[in-house]
């Protein structure tokens, strides 16, 4: 099965529905048939990769199903990327074509060797023009590749993981039934559409389950209040910082309680859940995903939704916690490496057998499992996963492992402290010593801090420098960047003493 197989399930029974703002499946069916034969007209054949370098918009709609239709590779590009990473993607993807607006188009046309461009101003034209037959090409196989998605690439160059039309199918149909996605829903996001969140769950979600989607172009929060205060919202998808803004801008009248909240692509601190519950009314269902497989695991719809856990595999999903480098399960509630195998799981990395290879192992049985790089531990009383970090994320001091996400956890119980980081940096005689990089609201007692943290956690996990900054680097999706923090950590006055 393909994701189209699941639109045009939707389709025939939504066809007068409307599916993206107010733009109904039947329209949204017939522009892509329509955008799909004039790209056709451009000499664009199937295989050859179309990059939607665009801003949230229904062109991006449009282009994305007429691709998927064309069977065209689809290649989701950051509108945040400039002459570098714009580069790397548009050259390492092979992209003979570029969708591209009014803002982006001056950023691809500095790049070397850059592909043609098309005006998404011009593919929404082409989608409300009657006048042009809609193209019925040749269905696509499950196993044909349907997306490059570039990594997020916090931690040097992005790799495109290929994901199939199966995979597409498998990962809208694991989280519609995962949540209980019905077309009676309305899901509000604000999130991007070039990244798994936004495309993966928000937009194919909502197309299989025959629901309808407003997208706002980027999130203020001001704006998500005013509209959730509407009473016409079932739904909201967002990133942790999202909520932390939500929180701060959520004085005035009382927001109607949704069906379902939804947090994901970084950690949801538990103070943020617990005051969102209180304020809200509504405990926010946390998952964990990646660009290579989905969404693996989830809390529970039906509860408990556990602060801090990302809860069960998602139907369909195996998933298993092993010594890191090995495939031999840890026991309940100790730290491994956790693997991901199922229908969601990508095919590998585009140009890159070398980082393929890499990225799977197999076990005694020839199955084969996705090494996500994170750590995780099973806790058996709750029956839940808890994600402690990634493995490249590891400090070792003097011999002892800390998971970073511990300690950001006990900071961020502080009051005034809004997020944190705890990264490592070198030291001669411990090999590494932990650092905490602070975003608060105001001055930071750190005689306190530091009182309260050697009160609740090993003296080997506290942190041995503290900076205070105005702004944690984030990339699009809300994860911080560490890799720029290190860079920090490096030079006076924040190296560790």
């Amino acid at each position: 099965m393909t994701f189209l197989d699941l639109f045009e399930g939707a389709l025939a029974d939504r066809a007068d529905s409307p599916a993206y703002g107010d733009v109904t499946y039947g329209e949204l069916d017939r522009g892509a048939r329509r955008v799909a034969l004039r790209l056709a007209a451009l000499g664009l054949q199937s295989g050859e990769r179309i990059a939607l370098y665009t801003e949230n918009r229904i062109g991006f709609v449009y282009a994305y199903l007429a691709a998927l239709r064309s069977r065209l590779i689809v290649v989701p590009t950051n509108v945040m990327y400039r002459a570098s990473d714009l580069s790397h993607v548009l050259e390492n993807s092979g992209a003979a074509c570029a969708i591209v607006s009014h803002t982006t188009r001056e950023f691809i046309a500095n790049v070397p060797n850059a592909p043609r461009m098309l005006a998404v101003e011009e593919v929404e034209r082409w989608a409300c023009d009657a006048s042009i037959e809609a193209l019925e090409p040749a269905r696509a196989q499950p196993d044909e590749i349907a997306v490059v998605l570039y990594t997020s690439g916090t931690t040097g160059r992005s790799k495109g993981a290929m994901l199939t039309h199966g995979n597409l199918a498998a990962i809208a149909a694991q989280i519609v039934a995962a949540w209980r996605w019905t077309s009676s829903d309305v899901l509000l996001i604000a999130l991007p559409l070039f990244h798994m969140h936004g495309l993966g769950a928000a937009l194919c979600g909502t197309l299989a389950a025959g629901a309808r989607i407003v997208v706002h172009e980027r999130f203020d929060a001001d704006r998500v209040l005013d509209e959730l205060r509407s009473g016409a919202y079932t739904m909201f998808f967002g990133v942790p910082t999202m909520y932390v803004r939500l929180l701060e801008r959520a004085a005035g009248a009382p927001v109607p309680p949704l069906r379902l909240y939804v947090s994901g692509s970084a950690a949801l601190s538990s103070d943020t859940h617990a005051a969102f519950a209180k304020r809200f009314g509504a405990q926010i269902l946390e998952r964990y995903g990646a660009t290579e497989f989905g969404f693996a695991l989830s809390n529970r719809y039906g509860g408990p939704r556990i602060p801090g856990a990302v809860g069960v595999p998602t139907p369909g999903t195996s998933v298993r916690v092993v010594v890191p480098g090995g495939v031999e399960a840890v026991p309940p509630g100790e730290v491994g490496e956790l693997l991901v195998a199922g229908p969601t799981v990508f095919k590998g990395y585009w140009s890159a057998p070398d980082a393929t290879e890499a990225a799977f192992v197999a076990d005694g049985d020839g199955r084969r499992w996705y090494r996500s790089g994170d750590f995780a531990l099973y806790d058996r009383r709750d029956d839940v996963y808890h994600i402690v970090g990634r493995s490249k994320d590891l400090i070792i001091s003097g011999g002892f492992n800390i998971y970073p996400r511990e300690v950001e956890d006990e900071i961020e119980r502080f009051a005034g402290v809004r997020a944190c980081a705890v990264i490592g940096v070198p030291d001669p005689a411990r090999g590494e010593l932990p650092v905490a990089f602070v975003e608060c609201d105001g001055p930071l007692d750190e005689a306190s801090l530091l009182a309260q943290l050697r009160e609740r956690i090993a003296s080997y996990k506290v942190p041995k420098a503290l900076c205070v900054v105005d702004e944690l680097p984030r990339n699009a999706l809300g994860k911080i960047e560490k890799a720029r923090l290190k860079e920090l950590a490096i030079a006076p006055p924040y190296r560790a003493r």
